[in-house]
Formats: structure tokens, sequence, C-alpha cells
């Protein structure tokens, strides 16, 4: 008979980034216990909003949120008007889909036929900031059970056969592995 071990999780997650928070948020979909430990106390800092924390989002990443119904609440926190002024391209009528080294490509300048098994284009590439994407992500996270603990930086791992350990702050963590 197995019997639980107090404050142990099936996963760590190191740092509540958008990685840490989406891979969180799909081990709580499959009903793992989950703990994230993120060494930044406040998710808001000027480095997350535009113009330092713009980024261009992939139709690949946007499909991803647009399945877990992450897509409306994002779209919906997004300030419109900082990214428009961070992003110009925004404006244009023909958009850039993506780069490569640098260089601007346009969508409707791929031969997406060439990939059978692409899902179909649901949206196009748009911009957010990584405040509103860590903010959303939070959000679902904490909803599917997720721990997060903020203000502790991982500081060392030891890992077994049969679990790891790692230590933030003065606090030891167990889990029964480590993402970071």
């Amino acid at each position: 008979m197995n019997v639980p071990i107090p404050d142990y999780h099936d996963v760590l997650i190191a740092g509540a980034g958008p990685v840490g928070l989406f891979l969180a948020c799909e081990l709580g979909l499959a009903g793992c216990s989950v703990l994230v430990i993120e060494k930044e106390v406040d998710l808001s800092t000027p480095l997350k909003r535009a113009p330092f924390g713009l980024r261009g989002l992939s139709i690949s990443t946007i499909e991803s949120l647009d399945r877990r119904d992450l897509l409306a609440p994002l779209k919906a926190r997004i300030p419109r008007d900082e990214i428009a002024a961070a992003a110009p391209w925004m404006k244009e009528e023909r958009r850039p889909g993506g780069h490569f080294a640098g260089i601007d490509f346009f969508l409707d300048r791929i031969d997406d036929g060439r990939w059978p098994f692409r899902l179909p284009r649901s949206a196009e590439p748009m911009a957010a900031d990584l405040e509103s994407i860590e903010a959303v992500l939070t959000d679902r996270a904490e909803k599917l059970g997720v721990k997060i603990r903020r203000g502790l930086a991982v500081s060392e791992v030891h890992a077994t056969d049969r679990d790891v350990t790692a230590r933030a702050g003065e606090e030891a963590f167990r889990g029964g592995w480590l993402v970071g």
C-alpha cells in the first residue's frame, strides 16, 4: 500500500515562466500533483510588459493556447494600445508570419501543403506581453490545483533512483521528477 508522503509532488518545476506554467497546466490536467518554484516574488515587472516583454506568438503556440481555451482569456488581457505602440507591424494589412535570423517571412508565401499533418490555421500570428501570458497561465494552473511558490530560487538538487529533492531558500521539496 502506497502511503502519500507529506509535501511530496509528482513533479517539481523550477521556474514560473510561460513554458514552466504551460507544462504545469498540462500535468495538472493529467492529474499530477505539481509544485512550481519561482525565484521572483511578483510576476509583474516592466521587463515583462511592452516593449521589452513583447513576444510574437507563432501559429503553433496560438493553436496550443486555443486548444486549452486559453487564447480568449489571453486576448482579453493583452494591453492592445501598448502592444500596438511597441509592434507597428501589427497595424499593417500584410503582417509577417515569423522570421528566420531576423528576416521576416509572410504566410502567403509559404506552401503549407507540404505538411499534410499540420492542423489548419485557426488564427494569424499575434503579439502578447509576458506579463499577460504568465498571468493567464498562472490562473489556469492554480484552478487545476498546481501549487506555485514564489520568492524561492532552486539552489540544490539531489536525485536518487526513486525521487528528487530540490532545495530553495531554507526549504526542501520532494518529488518524482524535477523539470527546470
